[in-house]
């Protein structure tokens, strides 16, 4: 599994001259945490951050900042941290540790920006992977109770040592 059939591909950007309360609208029209902040430049635009919803509520407004007169650029995460399309998750979790953020931007071969992952869509992709783990065990041990049958056990017979009560025994 590569980092590609992980990530969200849907990529929602706002310019760096765009304030805080435009920033967040944008967040809560798309549903989403995270947006790609970018640039104007010769070519076009050109990604120069990333700004978190925590980076609105811890950054910002605990700060007392102005939502309407900050630009979103002044709160961009630098600097930036991504990771190739065809990285593994142990690649991406590296790159997250090392960059202490939860969200990578995801590169093409190109190094085009083509998408986001997210910590939770690791923690969902590597739990589908130990839930595939467990269904292959149970297939498993239903397989041998199928092919062979238990043996009979013979009754056994628990002795006598009183009946305990949260550890003491009760005469």
């Amino acid at each position: 599994m590569t980092i590609d059939d992980i990530c969200s591909h849907r990529i929602v950007t706002v310019d760096s001259a765009a304030s805080l309360v435009e920033a967040a609208t944008l967040m809560r029209e798309h549903h989403v945490g995270a947006l790609v902040v970018t640039t104007a430049g010769a070519e076009g635009p050109r990604v120069s951050g990333v700004v978190t919803d925590r980076d609105l509520v811890l950054d910002a407004l605990a700060r007392g900042l102005d939502g309407a007169g900050v630009a979103v650029g002044e709160l961009a995460l630098r600097p930036l941290v991504s990771v190739p399309a065809s990285a593994d998750v142990d690649t991406a979790l590296a790159l997250m540790n090392e960059g202490s953020v939860r969200r990578l931007l995801v590169t093409d071969d190109d190094q085009q920006l083509c998408g986001i992952v997210s910590l939770d869509d690791l923690i969902e992709a590597c739990a589908a992977q130990w839930g595939g783990l467990a269904q292959v065990l149970r297939a498993g041990m239903g397989r041998e109770v199928a092919d062979r049958p238990p043996l009979p056990v013979p009754p056994l017979q628990v002795p006598s040592m009183g009946t305990a009560v949260w550890g003491r025994a009760i005469a």
